[in-house]
């Protein structure tokens, strides 16, 4: 994943949300008039909000209405200023998404809030709805269920995939075998959306319909022929418009 031109993010305020190790800049863009709700957009490992990727969620959700708030999470090579990289965890990106999260309630606490998010931000905003049950619906792309299904895939790779994971990230891989979203995913109220690549190598296409199986109330899944773990572009744009739409968003 590496940074892109920004695009939705040019006309987005950043404000600070106080959080336990720092202040997390936090990427704010409204709609055009009133807006329908408001849609905390967590980023993955080495994620940033002008990413390609994280641009194509943000404007499906301008489109349709939505605020879109998308922190700039701890330790992402795309944020020079996060921290250093090899200090992410499953459990710290979780963590400050909750901060983020938590956020949102006290800015907007009237209206609908939502949760999307990308790869380690999909495995982290499961755990956030587990706990919400007031959350409107969640959207997750290229969604990993458990730090297994990551490690499983470098492995299938070859050692190089797992060296370089364990010189870039060396406390992620430590907690990759036990990482697990899929009781949290068990424990969701809101209705879920899954739009994966189905060329995807780090989450195989077995594992993401393994995510949207484990919630109760998933509604919607797509795989975009193919598109690899970050997808983007128009069939990725009218895809998130059909699963926004199924969402009732």
């Amino acid at each position: 994943m590496t940074q892109s031109r920004n695009i939705w993010t040019d006309a987005a305020r950043r404000l600070g949300v106080p959080a336990a190790t720092g202040p997390i800049p936090m990427v704010v863009a409204e709609p055009e008039g009133r807006p329908k709700g408001t849609v905390l957009l967590v980023h993955g490992r080495n994620g940033a909000p002008g990413q390609p990727q994280i641009a194509e969620i943000a404007e499906a959700y301008l489109a349709r209405g939505w605020r879109v708030a998308a922190p700039e999470l701890p330790h992402s090579a795309a944020l020079p200023e996060s921290g250093p990289p090899e200090q992410v965890t499953f459990a710290g990106h979780t963590r400050a998404a909750a901060e983020a999260w938590a956020w949102v309630a006290r800015q907007w606490p009237d209206g609908a809030r939502a949760l999307a998010g990308h790869s380690l931000g999909a495995y982290a905003i499961a755990h956030l709805a587990a706990g919400s049950p007031d959350a409107h619906h969640v959207l997750a792309v290229s969604p990993p269920m458990s730090g297994r299904v990551l490690l499983l895939a470098r492995e299938a790779m070859g050692p190089a995939a797992i060296e370089a994971i364990r010189r870039d990230a060396p406390a992620y891989l430590a907690e990759s075998p036990t990482a697990d979203a899929e009781p949290a995913l068990n424990r969701m109220a809101a209705p879920l959306a899954v739009v994966t690549g189905a060329a995807d190598g780090l989450i195989p296409l077995k594992d993401a319909r393994a995510y949207f199986a484990a919630a109760p109330n998933a509604r919607f899944f797509a795989a975009l022929p193919d598109e690899h773990h970050c997808p983007a572009g128009a069939a990725c744009g009218h895809m998130l418009a059909a699963a926004l739409s199924a969402l009732g968003a």
